[in-house]
């Protein structure tokens, strides 16, 4: 027996045996080989009955397992569903043979109700493989292919990262097989890879009346620094499509260039709220006397939640808090704003101003200014809500029987050192008891809707709803028995409430970090709501609880980034 080892351990130093690695290999290729002919014995069969065959060569992860299944998807006698079965086998191998197949033959062949496999399927990052392919190869084939099969493969190819896909975007774009929609995804391509070469071609495009088009032509002109294309960029501010003349002021305020100002101001009469508070954030960021003085000379115009930033514009501009008063305005700048300086004041000078307006301010939501006819309310009532929290004493309208004009609860209040009396309740109560004041004084005639979370969110109604007396008596009701629960999922509940299109305003309250939801991680939360809010500049307000270091400045980023100011309590 010892001698049998030495002999085996002998053959094995001075090659007479395989290297192990090898060997399996070989037992790899031989089984593969084996399975291969089993399969093709199989084809009398149903999909079904040959599926674990097909699934056991998939599970050898070899590039000729890989080619075989290609093989498979390339075959137009095959079955769907096995061509189904195969995609999502190749699709997890560390190659880009099921990718070269999936352009070459899969997208063709397949009926469009089997895309969403694809799509599913490459729902991940590229290889380096896959991404040579598409840049040498892929790309070059999307304009071949049936127009609902090309919105498959720029999806895919979206996620290249690489400045050698250049040429081939350059040949794709404006081809006239690809329709205007699947042209948004390659100008996108285009502006965040930087392809040189391209911006003529891209303001010759804008001619092209879809309004998904123009918008990411004039992004990637702008990133493009296309200089030579303002013709394009004045057009745009004159587009028929709202969301175009949005991103077009918005390109505009980032110049910061006093020489558009009167390009800007026309759009503060859009017949478009979006566009108008386009306008106001565009000539906020340009600044000046000129700016000051068109938006005080307007000032009666505005209403609403276009009002509230024009307020805040001017603050921001001046230093001076005057709020919504047109007469205290007009007044300011006829005895000093015009020998003024208009310098404009910093983040912090202004969040100091507004925490002194707030202490002095009556009819607010925490010291929010409530003047927006499209509101909504998110309120968190997870767990950590039953939590104690000390606040002043505050009165609820109604009374004891829900009646308007009652007198409050107080008779356990003790004072407090400076003489107002000091309540100990659970952070729910607290957040109630201010939601319930504020539905109390809200005008009839406003559009709202309350939105209370914890692991999930309810909607109390599926729209915002008109406010009179019965509907205020309803939410005041609805209100009054919110009770803690669940965990706090902050993405989903905003995500809700910024898909309905008539809400411009949202209060948020929460006293934690994200603990639930497609997204908990802050960054990835701020990323996708900014993105989601970039063209209808929702308001989004903070409210904050006792907050962690870690969720006040989620909370706070959220407001700053959203147009709207973070209160911490």
């Amino acid at each position: 027996m010892f001698h049998s080892v030495l002999l085996t351990f002998s053959l094995l130093l001075t090659g007479g045996f395989a290297p192990l690695e090898t060997g399996l290999q070989t037992l790899a290729a031989d089984d593969l080989q084996g399975l291969i002919r089993k399969f093709e014995s199989e084809r009398s069969l149903k999909a079904h009955e040959r599926f674990t065959t097909l699934q056991k060569i998939s599970e050898i992860e070899t590039r000729e397992s890989s080619e075989f299944l290609a093989k498979v998807i390339r075959d137009p006698k095959e079955e769907t569903s096995m061509v189904e079965s195969a995609i999502r086998m190749v699709s997890v191998h560390e190659n880009g043979v099921g990718l070269e197949a999936i352009f070459e033959k899969g997208l063709v062949q397949l009926p469009e109700r089997s895309h969403w496999v694809i799509r599913d399927c490459w729902d991940r990052d590229l290889n380096d493989e896959e991404v040579q392919y598409l840049v040498k190869t892929g790309l070059g084939l999307v304009s071949r292919l049936p127009i609902p099969a090309q919105s498959v493969a720029l999806k895919i190819a979206r996620k290249i990262e690489d400045p050698e896909a250049g040429k081939a975007l350059l040949k794709l774009l404006g081809n006239r097989r690809i329709p205007a929609n699947n042209q948004v995804p390659i100008v996108e391509m285009i502006r965040r890879n930087r392809v040189d070469g391209a911006t003529k071609k891209l303001a010759k495009m804008f001619k092209i009346d879809d309004p998904d088009l123009q918008k990411e032509i004039l992004l990637a002109l702008r990133d493009l620094e296309a200089q030579d294309q303002s013709k394009t960029f004045h057009k745009a501010l004159k587009s028929p499509h709202w969301p175009v003349r949005v991103v077009a002021a918005d390109i505009f305020g980032a110049t910061r260039d006093p020489e558009v100002i009167r390009s800007l101001t026309p759009l503060l009469r859009d017949n478009f709220l979006e566009v108008q508070l386009a306008a106001t954030h565009a000539l906020r960021q340009i600044g000046g006397r000129e700016v000051v003085e068109a938006l005080i000379k307007d000032f009666s115009r505005f209403e609403g939640r276009v009002l509230d930033d024009v307020s805040d514009t001017l603050l921001w501009l001046t230093g001076e808090d005057f709020g919504t008063s047109k007469v205290s305005w007009e007044a300011w700048w006829q005895s000093k704003g015009k020998d003024a300086e208009i310098r404009g004041i910093s983040r912090d000078e202004f969040d100091q101003i507004r925490e002194e307006s707030r202490n002095n301010t009556t009819g607010t939501y925490y010291g929010l200014r409530v003047i927006s006819k499209f509101v909504t309310f998110i309120v968190d009532i997870s767990g950590s809500m039953e939590e104690p929290y000390e606040v002043d004493s505050i009165k609820l309208p109604g009374g004891r029987k829900g009646k308007r004009g009652g007198t409050g609860v107080a008779e356990e209040e003790e004072a407090s050192e400076g003489g107002k009396k000091k309540e100990v309740l659970p952070k729910i109560e607290v957040a109630r008891r201010e939601l319930v004041r504020v539905l109390d004084g809200i005008p009839e005639g406003t559009q709202f809707n309350i939105i209370p979370f914890e692991s999930s969110f309810t909607p109390w109604r599926p729209a915002l709803v008109q406010m009179d007396e019965d509907v205020r008596l309803q939410s005041i009701e609805f209100v009054k028995q919110l009770n803690p629960r669940g965990m706090t999922n902050v993405f989903d509940t905003l995500a809700s409430a910024l898909e309905d299109p008539e809400v411009n305003t949202i209060y948020f309250l929460s006293d934690g970090a994200p603990t639930m939801g497609k997204i908990t991680e802050p960054q990835g939360i701020l990323d996708r709501i900014r993105e989601m809010n970039a063209e209808r500049k929702v308001k989004i307000h903070t409210i904050g609880f006792h907050l962690d270091p870690g969720a006040a400045s989620l909370m706070r980023r959220l407001a700053e980034e959203n147009h709207g100011d973070f209160v911490e309590k």
